[in-house]
């Protein structure tokens, strides 16, 4: 089915029936959103496990930032 006459059948629709397409739709652009986070989620966490403790999860420069900042903490205190 096109779009146009999908728009054509909801013009000819009642208001009130119009609103529930309405509500119907909202609710699938709701439902994409979370099936998108799901596999952001997924995707990320796939990505974690396969990389963990590689030279991609491991910023050397910012390791050895925090390992002197932590020091510098414990010899102010």
């Amino acid at each position: 089915m096109e779009q146009q006459e999908l728009i054509e059948k909801i013009k000819r629709l009642p208001q009130d029936s119009v609103a529930e397409v309405e509500d119907f739709v909202d609710s699938l652009a709701r439902r994409e959103g979370v099936l998108n986070r799901k596999s952001l989620h997924q995707a990320l966490t796939n990505y974690a496990i396969q990389h963990a403790g590689t030279d991609a999860d491991l910023d050397f420069d910012l390791e050895a930032a925090a390992s002197d900042h932590l020091l510098q903490q414990n010899s102010e205190q």
